[in-house]
Parts: structure tokens; sequence; C-alpha cells
């Protein structure tokens, strides 16, 4: 099934949808939001949540290079590591419905968000700036390596 989809901005496009019976939620495929990686067309996935963040990346506090960098894929570590806990209050007004089919948190990345949670749950995220948590993300990707 194709769907055209009007999330707030004309430069959304159709998008194969797959309908879960079970739980009613629309998914698409990470391979679908890989293709929502333009300038005029800009997905990311937070939790397995789909977010078109087209129209923010022009008043992200942040700049719109990071949000082009990261269109068309899972971002959840990013946005842990880059954003204060009050960031989250934005994402639902940029949610397109759409969760992703086969969304899989990595071993590495479970690992990242304990530790976090760990760090915000002993105030070492508190006016702190992105200091804490650029080290963490960075000792979290040499893990990986």
């Amino acid at each position: 099934m194709c769907e055209d989809l009007t999330v707030g901005s004309p430069s959304v496009v159709a998008v194969e949808v797959k309908n879960s019976t079970a739980d009613g939620k629309k998914y698409i495929t990470s391979e679908e939001l890989q293709k929502h990686n333009k300038a005029n067309d800009l997905w990311i996935s937070i939790q397995g949540k789909v977010y078109n963040v087209t129209e923010w990346a022009k008043i992200h506090p942040g700049g719109d290079i990071p949000l082009m960098n990261l269109a068309g894929q899972d971002v959840t570590d990013a946005f842990i590591a880059f954003h204060p806990g009050s960031a989250w209050q934005h994402l639902n007004k940029l949610f397109t419905g759409y969760h992703l089919k086969d969304y899989q948190v990595s071993e590495v990345s479970k690992d990242y968000r304990k530790l976090a949670s760990e760090f915000a749950k002993a105030g070492m995220f508190e006016k702190k700036g992105h200091g804490v948590s650029t080290h963490l993300f960075i000792v979290s990707i040499s893990i990986i390596e």
C-alpha cells in the first residue's frame, strides 16, 4: 500500500506503508526511511518512531547540518548524547505517525543508554553543557571499534 503523507510540509513524498494488525500502528522499514535524506525531505528515527524534521532543520538550535547528516536513519543515541531532557517535548509535533518495522537496539546502544540514564539520575547532565554527553558518546563509539 502506498500512502501520500502531508505532515505539515509539502516536501513529504509517498511512502510504502506496512500496517501491523496486532497493534494498529503504521510501519515503514529502515530501507524506506533511508530514502528521506534530502534537504527537502529529512526524516529520522528516535527509539523506533519516525519524525519529519524537514521544517525543524531551518530552526534547529544546533543548525541544520546534524539533521542533514543523520537523516534517513535511527539517531537515538546521538539525540540522547546532544540534547537535554527538555528536547523530547518537541518531538511529538514532528512525529509522522510511522514506526520502524525493523527497529532493533544493538548491545552497544543498550549499554550506552544505560550509562546515560545512570549519569542523568546522578545529575551529571545538569547545567554542564554537552561535555559529559560528548565524552560518553565518544566512549561508546570507541567500544564499537
